[in-house]
Order: structure tokens, then sequence, then C-alpha cells
């Protein structure tokens, strides 16, 4: 949109100043009523293209925001809501997800202790079940463990 409100002027001047086959003539002198009429059309071209700009935007939103009428008050009424209603949801969904999160990890904590206490009675029934046969092998007994119901235990890997 160019750096001033003045953006164009130069080159409507230099139209305006340039004769027959681009032969250079007078630019308007400043304060004349050719100045003031170039300046003006400069005015309204630049006020064109922001509201151009403006509208674009309004009709990007009606595009994006559900529920949104045709006038631009509405669209941008409508917007505002539905960003509010944006960021309340995603504050939501942060402290949803925030809960969910430590209770996973509650119970991934539960669980890994729970996993630990069970190698742990693992480890020591299988010393047990070692000091049992050191004990019955002393005695000269030979337990059948498949008689008596149970699985044959692997060295505890």
């Amino acid at each position: 949109m160019g750096g001033t409100p003045y953006h164009g002027l130069e080159e409507q001047l230099k139209e305006a100043g340039s004769g027959p086959q681009g032969t250079p003539t007078q630019k308007p002198a400043v304060g004349s009523e050719e100045w003031h009429r170039v300046r003006r059309d400069n005015h309204k071209e630049v006020e064109r293209r922001r509201r151009e700009t403006i509208n674009e935007g309004i009709n990007e939103l009606a595009k994006i925001v559900p529920g949104c009428e045709k006038n631009k008050g509405s669209i941008l009424q409508r917007a505002v809501q539905y960003i509010t209603q944006l960021k309340d949801n995603e504050s939501q969904n942060i402290e949803k997800w925030t809960l969910e999160k430590l209770l996973l990890d509650q119970a991934i904590n539960e669980l890994s202790a729970s996993c630990d206490r069970i190698k742990a009675e693992k480890v020591q029934a299988l010393e047990e079940l070692a000091v049992y046969r050191a004990a019955c092998e002393n005695a000269g007994i030979t337990p059948d463990f498949k008689k008596a119901g149970s699985v044959e235990v692997g060295d505890g890997k």
C-alpha cells in the first residue's frame, strides 16, 4: 500500500507532466488546482485499496467462522465470539489434559510399583523354592511338583 498516503503521486505527476511522445512538461505547481486534483485522486486510490483490504479480511473471516451473516458488523461480532469460544475451549482442554496426564502418571507409577513388588515376590518365592529343594535333597526326598498340580519353575530370569 506504499509508505505514505501520497504513494503514486509521483507517478501521476509524471504522467500529468509528460506531453505527447513522452516529452517532459512542467509538473503542476504546488497548491495549484491540478496539483490538488492529483493529490485527491491519489488519496481516493489509497482509501479504495484500504477498504478492499478490510473487506477481503472480513470476507475471509466470514468463510472460516461458522454461523456468520452477510453484514460486516455481525461478521466481526461473530468472529469475536468464536475466537473467545475457541480460547475458552483451549483453556478447558488444557485443564482436562493436565488432569488426565496427572492421573495417567499416577496410574503408571502405581503399576510400576506393583510390577516391582511382584518381581520382588517372585525372587523371594524362587529363593524359598531353592531352600525347600535343598531341604528335600538333604532329607532324601524327591518332590514331584507335577503330581502336586504345580508347574516346574525356571531359574527366575
